[in-house]
């Protein structure tokens, strides 16, 4: 027999209420019911069977009947238009057959005891399975947050980074600017007073060659006031500027690139360097005094090195017809 597009329309109808309401997500029109027992089933999924009538007249047993023989261990489900007897009914209630009942405008609703608990169970598992599903999408939503939030916080990083070092190349650039600077200037003040007295570059180098002012500043540095210590450093660095000046003068162009010289220049730098630890440059806070004096005993080291040089290249003194001065005893290096 060819059902009618209104039979038909039911049982599509039947099959989104079981998709949606029921939960049998697998349900579907069976187009093909001569493979089925009676021909009795509309709708079928693994685990559901089911009937669609749509007619005036109520359903009868028979009809509960037949249904249950073909439904077998999967569960049952009857939807009718016009709805039930009483018969039907309690036979559908005894047998575990969910009846609904269903209109024209899209409306269905249980008939039996069997139907409620058959939708109530949906209803649960719908829920359970909402509820594993929002915990699988809020653990990724959470990982995949954690993930953004570790990889700003790499970027803020990075950024910083290098902002910090951007910075301290600045910091470099401008301090090796003011030092050449100083250098230059201390260069020229030497090379005036060459052109006024042609002895003043050896009596420079020998002065500075022989100075204990750094040792005295590095022994002495623990027990030096916070007023005391910035006069002492600037006495110290003003003693590594007139060094650093004499040693360009000292060396001739063709002994620059002697390993000595080059030694000579680090141990210069390594010097300012620790000065500007000793003196708080770059710091924040109060430089402590252990620290002040590991930082010029540091410089005090430099320095040797640097003498040791300047010593070793004192230039001859010039020839003016006058004789030289004995020099005193306690001024005579004992290296």
């Amino acid at each position: 027999m060819t059902k009618n597009p209104q039979w038909r329309d039911a049982e599509h109808f039947a099959e989104r209420h079981a998709r949606t309401v029921l939960a049998f997500v697998d349900v579907r029109v069976n187009l093909d019911p001569q493979t089925q027992i009676d021909n009795s089933l509309d709708l079928v999924g693994d685990d559901f069977s089911g009937r669609v009538e749509h007619q005036r007249s109520p359903v009868e047993r028979s009809d509960i009947e037949r249904l249950r023989a073909a439904a077998g261990a999967t569960v049952a489900v009857f939807y009718s238009r016009a709805g039930f007897t009483k018969v039907a009914v309690l036979y559908a209630e005894e047998h575990r057959v969910a009846l609904f009942g269903y209109t024209d405008s899209g409306y269905a609703s249980p008939v039996n005891q069997c139907a409620t608990d058959v939708v109530l169970k949906a209803q649960a598992e719908s829920a359970r399975h909402v509820r594993a599903a929002t915990e699988i999408v809020s653990r990724h939503v959470t990982a995949a947050r954690q993930e953004t939030e570790r990889r700003e916080r790499e970027a803020l990083a990075d950024a910083l980074r290098a902002e910090d070092e951007a910075r301290d190349a600045a910091e470099r650039q401008r301090v090796s600017r003011a030092r050449n600077e100083t250098l230059l200037g201390r260069t020229v003040a030497l090379l005036l007073q060459i052109q006024v007295r042609p002895d003043a570059l050896r009596e420079t180098v020998e002065h500075l060659a022989g100075s204990t002012i750094v040792s005295a500043v590095a022994v002495a540095a623990g027990q030096m006031s916070l007023g005391e210590r910035p006069h002492a450093i600037a006495l110290v660095r003003s003693l590594f500027e007139d060094a650093a000046a004499a040693l360009e003068l000292v060396t001739p162009a063709a002994a620059r690139d002697a390993t000595s010289y080059w030694a000579s220049k680090q141990a210069i730098e390594r010097g300012f360097d620790a000065l500007d630890a000793a003196d708080g440059v770059g710091t924040i806070g109060h430089v402590g005094p252990e620290d002040v004096t590991a930082y010029l005993r540091q410089a005090e080291r430099c320095w040797r090195a640097v003498a040791d040089e300047l010593e070793r290249r004192i230039p001859a003194r010039a020839d003016t017809g006058i004789p030289e001065p004995r020099r005193a005893r306690h001024l005579t290096s004992t290296r």
